[in-house]
């Protein structure tokens, strides 16, 4: 926990000294990660008991256990910064990737369409697709959103046909839909819109035509871990210029 926390939930437990000690230590953080326990006493003017009691009050054990917790918050908030600046360079990234590319051809081929699918490959992708439908029926397109791999299939044996438009939103675009699906679509000559992370992949390779967004995987374990914000994004900017594309007054929105 915080230490600046810890200090304002044990404050009414402190006396005068301790109110001293506690401020001196939010003011100075940094210097006081490397200070011994009797430098501490001396900079605030008290002793080395008043600096152990003062550490014993807020929960710790003794100084080196509040020291050892200074440390690590520190580094908590650096990584936590990371994480921030890692989200940010992302969005700012997307943005720059969505601008650069020439979306007309996509957005002709949104507004022609008689029917269009939609369809995740997992459940955050389908939480971005449910987000973007609901925005873009005050426009008059009404996509029919597609659960799982089998209703895709389904759709593909019946009623999907050259004149409509699949969108496919994946983080990598390697694992889903199958290659056989892919495919069927293919021969069908099925106009595809893939809407993937920012690289070479067996989706966007099959589609006819590509949207992109970046999101950095956050650990380094085996499981991929992504922010949905880029998703997000990458379809709110799709949506915008769509909304240019048919020249809608916003107040019709």
């Amino acid at each position: 926990m915080n230490i600046e926390t810890l200090i304002n939930e044990h404050y009414d437990h402190l006396n005068e000294n301790d109110q001293h000690i506690a401020k001196y230590i939010i003011n100075h953080e940094e210097e006081c990660k490397y200070l011994s326990i009797i430098q501490l006493a001396e900079v605030t003017l008290t002793s080395k008991s008043s600096i152990l009691r003062f550490t014993q009050k807020l929960g710790f054990s003794g100084y080196s256990e509040f020291k050892y917790a200074l440390k690590q918050q520190k580094l908590q908030q650096q990584e936590q910064q990371s994480f921030v600046a890692m989200q940010q360079e992302d969005l700012l990234q997307t943005a720059k990737i969505f601008s650069q590319q020439n979306v007309t051809p996509v957005l002709e081929a949104f507004d022609r369409a008689d029917s269009i699918y939609c369809y995740g490959t997992g459940w955050g992708q389908r939480d971005v697709l449910k987000n973007f439908m609901r925005s873009v029926i005050p426009l008059q397109r009404f996509p029919i959103h597609l659960q799982s791999q089998k209703e895709l299939s389904i759709v593909l044996d019946g009623s999907i046909t050259e004149k409509d438009l699949m969108i496919v939103l994946s983080l990598s675009g390697e694992n889903k839909p199958r290659e056989d699906i892919l495919n069927r679509m293919r021969l069908k000559n099925i106009p595809i819109l893939s809407i993937t992370n920012m690289s070479r992949n067996r989706l966007a390779s099959k589609a006819t035509y590509n949207l992109y967004y970046q999101s950095t995987e956050i650990g380094e374990d085996t499981h991929e871990i992504f922010s949905m914000m880029p998703l997000f994004q990458v379809m709110d900017l799709f949506y915008r210029a769509y909304v240019d594309y048919k020249q809608i007054d916003l107040e019709q929105l």
